[in-house]
């Protein structure tokens, strides 16, 4: 069955691959693989540095405070996290597109989306 109830089950998918029957190890894989696809670049930043800040916290309880026994490790990898970052959110003084506000596209609709009728037309 490979996980393929429970994952449905968890995330509630209504799918055809659902749908026909069990799966094997190989195509459970596949449809992994494609879900993992899907996230956003955000949701894979912020697990990045929830991983490396959760390992870094380890080895620093591990080593009992002796940040140098691990320091190259936590300097390459602290760069690489910086790096994702700035690939995922851009540098912080790019100016980044104007999106147009909700009230501009407003002005073009009129206020009153009723009918159009008037007093006398009721009577």
């Amino acid at each position: 069955m490979c996980g393929q109830s429970r994952y449905k089950d968890r995330y509630d998918e209504k799918s055809e691959f659902f749908n026909r029957g069990p799966i094997n190890e190989k195509e459970w894989r596949e449809f992994r693989r494609y879900k993992r696809k899907q996230e956003s670049p955000e949701s894979k930043f912020y697990k990045h540095l929830t991983w490396y800040m959760a390992i870094m916290g380890f080895f620093l309880y591990k080593n009992h405070g002796n940040v140098f026994s691990f320091f190259p490790i936590a300097f390459f990898w602290g760069i690489g996290v910086a790096i994702h970052y700035f690939s995922v959110f851009g540098w912080p003084n790019e100016q980044k597109p104007n999106k147009p506000d909700q009230d501009d596209d407003m002005d073009d609709e009129p206020e009153d989306k009723g009918p159009n009728w008037s007093d006398k037309d009721l009577v």
